[in-house]
């Protein structure tokens, strides 16, 4: 009489351990108008005004990866360089202005400023607007007749820009061009979180039922 052998239970074990996570970061966007075209500006020692599509070559090139700051501090000051708060990720450049989408990042000093660019109620905030540094290419000069600053625009040389580099921009209190405000600063929580979530909470349950044993 023949006997079947019984195999013994082949079991195999692997240390399950949980680890905290951030599943999603809050992703804070800022739209507003980086450049009004044809909009002159009193620069102080002349006015100045940027031509539709003088930016368009730098923005084609290093469009996605054009900076935002706070004050223009990306520029070296007593050896100090300032970190961005954001990058560009949409751009609509059309015959009246330039407006932006920025994408902020998730550390203090970039959501302060986001809070402070949020327009209130009646539009304003206290980085309410937006300043661009560029590297002039082409530009078209038409100087004064008298020239003497102190008598006002009209007394002074005028440039029109042509052809620029877009270097970077920065948000501002008090702006050079006046029409190149924050439109609005939105964060929301990217999709998936809910379900991303519900994943960890079911493998915590799992790993309790784990570590408790057969019942």
């Amino acid at each position: 009489m023949s006997q079947t052998a019984t195999l013994p239970t082949e079991r195999r074990a692997t240390k399950v351990e949980l680890v905290d996570l951030e599943l999603n970061a809050t992703k804070t966007k800022m739209q507003g108008i980086a450049m009004s075209y044809n909009d002159p500006a009193d620069i102080g020692f002349f006015v100045e005004s940027h031509l539709p599509g003088s930016f368009a070559k730098s923005i084609k090139e290093a469009a996605r990866s054009l900076p935002l700051h706070v004050f223009h501090d990306d520029m070296a000051e007593f050896g100090h360089v300032g970190m961005p708060i954001g990058v560009a990720s949409e751009w609509d450049d059309r015959d009246e202005l330039l407006r932006v989408v920025w994408d902020l990042y998730n550390d203090q000093k970039s959501q302060r400023a986001a809070q402070l660019a949020t327009p209130d109620e009646n539009g304003n905030a206290a980085l309410g607007y937006f300043s661009v540094r560029f590297l002039p290419i082409r530009s078209n000069w038409t100087m004064a007749k008298e020239w003497n600053p102190d008598l006002g625009s009209d007394h002074k040389d005028r440039v029109e820009r042509i052809e620029s580099r877009l270097v970077s921009v920065g948000l501002v209190s008090t702006p050079a061009f006046i029409r190149t405000p924050v439109e609005w600063v939105r964060s929301a929580t990217p999709p998936g979180r809910e379900a991303g979530q519900r994943r960890v909470d079911a493998w915590s349950r799992y790993l309790e039922d784990v570590k408790a044993g057969p019942r």
